[in-house]
């Protein structure tokens, strides 16, 4: 598992959330509903997860932004508490998103509080949210909605820790799609396994999936050929860094527009796949 000073980093966007919680099984979950007006017939079969950053459920940004993708994509979108309450990082420990600039080296203060901030952390995140243990949470999420709610599809997006879990579901064969936004650590060789076309949001600076590694992860699928070969797409955003789409700097035009990008992205992705 690789963090940075990235992982803890940004900012919290505006508004206010406009669906509910829920149970799923025993899972609490988030749930957005797509509004009438826009809701698209594939929706009685099909729907979106969103998988959060470490921050879970606490922080408003991923409720917000199910909302977004359920009034444009047209399709439920529900927000699985896959931290079962105990987030590797708190909200109220979320550092300003102050260090922009690509390629500069943040400064020393910064690191320092990001040292605090990962000893904080790291019993949580190598015992009870150990990635395979979250993973396993979710297979049993996914399994629960699909026949609690008689779905067909369901297509996931998820952001840094939740973006792992897209690579980490692979195997089990769950997903219709995926949108892997600056995802963290993981082995390449789950790429290989993904049955499922899948979208990437790519930073262009990112400790935890740097361009060498997406370079590879792309090369991997371009590879694939024959029944094995799946839908995919990179794309990079200039001038970004490790969460900027899910925790953006709006007072920042071209931050802004990567986010606003990064999101459209995400909604044609799945109006692609899964309607």
């Amino acid at each position: 598992m690789k963090l940075c000073a990235d992982c803890v980093s940004g900012n919290r966007l505006p508004g206010t959330p406009k669906g509910e919680m829920i149970k799923v099984g025993t899972t609490d979950c988030y749930y957005s509903p797509a509004p009438a007006d826009t809701r698209a017939p594939a929706a009685a079969k099909n729907a979106i997860l969103l998988f959060t950053d470490i921050f879970g459920l606490p922080l408003q940004n991923p409720k917000i932004m199910a909302d977004a993708f359920a009034r444009e994509a047209g399709l439920d979108v529900y927000v699985p508490d896959m931290f079962e309450g105990k987030p590797p990082v708190k909200e109220e420990d979320l550092q300003p998103y102050d260090h922009f600039e690509v390629g500069v080296k943040p400064p020393l203060w910064k690191n320092l509080g990001f040292g605090w901030q990962f000893l904080k952390s790291a019993p949580n995140l190598l015992t009870f949210n150990w990635p395979s243990r979250v993973c396993k949470r979710l297979q049993t999420f996914i399994v629960t909605l699909k026949n609690e709610k008689g779905l067909e599809k369901v297509g996931a997006v998820g952001y840094c820790y939740g973006g792992q879990m897209i690579a980490e579901l692979a195997p089990y064969h769950l997903l219709s799609s995926g949108v892997i936004c600056h995802p963290g650590d993981f082995p390449l060789k789950l790429v290989t396994q993904m049955d499922f076309p899948v979208s990437w949001v790519v930073c262009e600076e990112d400790f935890a999936f740097p361009s060498k590694k997406s370079v590879e992860a792309e090369q991997l699928l371009a590879a694939r050929s024959g029944s094995d070969k799946v839908d995919y797409e990179f794309k990079k955003y200039l001038g970004t860094r490790h969460g900027f789409a899910i925790r953006p700097a709006l007072d920042r035009p071209e931050l802004k527009k990567a986010f606003e990008d990064s999101s459209d992205q995400t909604v044609e992705w799945f109006k692609k796949t899964l309607l």
